[in-house]
């Protein structure tokens, strides 16, 4: 019986560890074209999905009338603040 446990204990460790491994793929090389498991795309995305629920959700206020003009701006601004620490832009090497 325990052995049977300490097996299904490694196995799902070493699967973890797959996910693991594919979720960090995907957020460090977004463009590649490698198929990735579903749950690995779901999990990696999870920075972007929260990104899009704080616009839309501003969005919403704004157009509600609950939120004025320089505060959505104001959260417009942070939003993009946080986007460009955690996606910075990599522009090529110039060639000569």
């Amino acid at each position: 019986m325990a052995a049977t446990m300490i097996v299904a204990a490694l196995v799902a460790g070493v699967y973890a560890a797959l996910i693991t491994m594919h979720v960090a793929a995907i957020r460090h090389d977004a463009t590649a074209n490698v198929r990735r498991p579903g749950l690995a795309r779901w999990l990696a995305a999870a920075g972007e999905r929260r990104r899009g629920h704080e616009e839309c959700t501003a969005v919403q206020r704004r157009m509600a009338g609950d939120l004025g003009r320089a505060a959505y701006r104001g959260a417009m601004e942070a939003l993009a603040a946080r986007d460009a620490v955690e996606h910075p832009l990599q522009v090529p090497k110039a060639r000569r």
